[in-house]
C-alpha cells in the first residue's frame, strides 16, 4: 500500500487466514485496491474481455471469439492470456478440422478463470495462488475426481497454448509447462478458485465477470461486514463501511445482505465449507424479508422465499400453513407468467395484485418475493417503454431496499438514482431532485458518497446532471414558462445515464 499499510494478514482462531486493520480506519477509507491476477466474462456478457467495459462496437477475434473495446485492451490482454488462447484455438482447429469456437468457451466460468490464471502463471513463471485455501480434504471423492478430470482438460489447453503440440517444440515452453503439469495439484488449484474467486459487478451491480484477486482472498465473510467491495472495471476496491479500530478483523460479505439468512448460510456451507452464527441485524432483516400479512387485522406471519430455492419454510413458530400456501401460490403464478406468451407485463401485474392487495394474505412491504417481483416488473415495463407503470415499481424497489439494507449501502443509493431518473423523465421534478440528492448524499442516517459513488464516477456525474436538469425544469415551471433553451426533461433523461432505465441490478 505504498508505505501506508492499512491491513495485515494474520491467522485468527477459528477464522484461518484473515485481514486485520493495521491502524485505525475511517468510514469509507480504501483498504485495498487490486488488479486481478486473472478475470473472465460471465456467459452472454457483451463487454470487452479485458476491461469489462460495455460497448456497441467491440473488436471481434474470429479465432478465439473474444471481444475487445480497443486495440490497447487487446494488446494488454496479449501477454496475460490472449496469445496463449489464440495459439491453443489454432491448434484445436487443426485437430478438429473445423473453424468453430474453441471448446473452452463453453466451460464454466470458474474453469475458464483457472485456465487463464495458469496461462499467466506459466508466462510469468509465478504461482501466487499457492497460499489460497482449497478445502480439498473436505470435498467428496466424486468432486475430487471431477476436478481432476477438469484439471486434465485445462492442462491440455495450456500445453496447446504453449505450442507443445506443434511440429517445432520450444524447450523453454516445455520446461514452463512441466512446472505446473501436475493433475492433482492443478485440481486443488481449481478447488481454490471455486472458493476464492470474486464475482465482478459493473456500476449498476450487475454481475459481469469472475476474477481471482490474490491479496483480497484473505478477507473473510461476516454477517455484519465492516467492509464493502466494489469494482472499477476490472479493479477491485475494498472500503470500510464504518470506522474500524486497529486490530479488528476486516470482513466483507460473500452473499447479498438482501437474501434470507437461511439461503446465505446454505451458500456458505455448500460453497465455502463453513457456517456463521446469526446476528441480531440479520434476524431483523429476515423478519422484514419474510413477513406475510394475514387477515383483516394484518397478523404478521414469517414465511420466507428465495429466488433460487423457492419457498424457504417458516422462520418463526405459529400457524403458518395458510400463509405458506399463499406464498407458494404466488410463486407458481409468477413462474407461469414468466413462461406464458403474449403480454408479459399484464400477466406479471396480475400476479403483483394477487401478491400485494389480497384481503386474506398479502406480502409485507419488504418481503423478498415482493422486491424480486417489483424488480422484474420494472425491467419489463422499461423494456416496453411503459413509463408510468415503470415508476410505480421503481418506487417499490426503492422502498423495499431502504427497509432491508443498511442506509449507506450502495443498493439503496442505486435504487434512488434509478427512481430519480424516472421521476425526471415523467416531469416530477421535485421528486427527481429529492431522490437524486438522497442518492448522492444520504438521508442523514448514513452517507453513501464514498461507499457508492467514489468508485462510480460516471454514474455519479449522471445523477448530478439529472438533479441539475430537474432544478432547471422546476424553476422554469415556478415562473410559469418552459425552459426553452434547455433540452426537454424527457430528452435529457434519455441522453444522460441511459443504463438507469435498462436495469435494476
Amino acid at each position: 500500500m505504498c508505505g501506508d499499510v492499512r491491513f495485515r494478514a494474520a491467522r485468527l482462531p477459528g477464522r484461518g487466514r484473515s485481514a486485520v486493520a493495521a491502524r485505525p480506519l475511517a468510514a469509507g477509507e480504501v483498504v485495498l485496491s487490486e488488479q486481478p491476477w486473472a478475470v473472465v466474462l460471465l456467459p452472454e456478457q457483451e463487454c470487452c474481455d479485458f476491461s469489462l467495459q460495455r460497448g456497441e462496437r467491440l473488436l471481434w477475434c474470429r479465432v478465439t471469439g473474444l471481444h475487445f473495446a480497443t486495440r490497447e485492451d487487446q494488446k494488454a490482454a496479449a501477454d496475460l492470456y490472449y496469445k496463449a488462447e489464440l495459439e491453443a484455438a489454432e491448434a484445436g482447429r487443426k485437430v478438429r478440422g473445423t473453424r468453430g469456437p474453441p471448446p473452452w468457451r463453453d466451460w464454466p466460468a470458474s474453469l475458464r478463470l483457472a485456465l487463464r490464471a495458469l496461462q499467466r502463471g506459466v508466462k510469468a513463471a509465478e504461482q501466487p495462488w499457492q497460499g489460497l485455501e482449497s478445502h480439498w480434504e473436505e470435498l467428496s471423492e466424486a468432486r475430487q475426481q471431477q476436478l481432476e478430470e477438469s484439471a486434465a482438460r485445462c492442462l491440455d489447453v495450456l500445453a496447446a497454448g504453449l505450442g507443445l503440440f506443434g511440429e517445432e517444440e520450444v524447450p523453454e515452453a516445455r520446461q514452463a509447462f512441466q512446472a505446473v503439469a501436475n493433475v492433482r495439484q492443478t485440481a486443488q488449484f481449481l478447488a481454490a478458485v471455486d472458493v476464492n474467486a470474486f464475482t465482478v459487478t459493473d456500476e449498476e451491480l450487475r454481475e459481469v465477470g469472475l476474477g481471482l484477486y490474490i491479496r483480497a482472498a484473505v478477507f473473510n465473510h461476516a454477517e455484519e461486514p465492516n467492509c464493502l467491495q466494489s469494482f472499477v472495471g476490472r479493479q477491485l476496491v475494498i472500503r470500510t463501511c464504518r470506522p474500524v479500530p486497529e486490530g479488528e478483523e476486516l470482513c466483507i460479505t460473500y452473499a447479498d445482505l438482501g437474501q434470507l439468512s437461511l439461503r446465505r448460510r446454505a451458500l456458505l456451507r455448500e460453497h465455502f465449507h463453513f457456517d456463521v452464527p446469526s446476528s441480531q441485524e440479520a434476524e431483523a432483516r429476515d423478519r422484514i424479508l419474510s413477513t406475510v400479512l394475514c387477515g383483516a387485522d394484518s397478523k404478521k406471519v414469517q414465511v420466507g422465499w428465495d429466488a433460487e430455492c423457492g419457498l424457504q419454510g417458516e422462520l418463526a413458530e405459529g400457524e403458518c400453513a395458510f400463509a405458506r400456501d399463499f406464498v407458494r401460490k404466488v410463486h407458481n403464478q409468477w413462474l407461469r407468467a414468466k413462461d406464458a406468451r403474449g403480454t408479459k407485463v399484464a400477466q406479471l401485474q396480475a400476479v403483483w395484485l394477487d401478491a400485494t392487495a389480497g384481503l386474506d394474505c398479502r406480502l409485507g412491504a419488504g418481503h423478498s418475493m415482493r422486491l424480486a417481483l417489483a424488480r422484474e416488473l420494472m425491467d419489463a415495463c422499461v423494456a416496453q417503454e411503459l413509463w408510468q407503470e415503470a415508476i410505480v415499481f421503481a418506487r417499490e424497489v426503492s422502498a423495499c431496499s431502504r427497509l432491508i439494507y443498511p442506509p449507506s449501502w450502495p443498493m439503496v443509493s442505486l435504487s434512488l438514482a434509478r427512481l430519480a431518473k424516472l421521476e425526471l423523465f415523467l416531469g416530477n421534478f421535485a421528486a427527481a431532485i429529492r431522490c437524486g440528492e438522497e442518492a448522492l448524499h444520504g438521508s442523514g442516517t448514513g452517507s453513501p458518497t464514498k461507499l457508492c459513488w467514489e468508485d462510480r464516477r460516471v454514474a455519479a456525474e449522471e445523477i448530478q446532471q439529472i438533479v441539475a436538469q430537474a432544478r432547471v425544469e422546476e424553476e422554469a415551471m415556478s415562473r410559469g414558462y418552459a425552459a426553452q433553451e434547455a433540452p426537454s426533461s424527457k430528452q435529457k433523461a434519455l441522453e444522460t445515464g441511459s443504463t438507469y432505465l435498462q436495469s435494476l441490478d
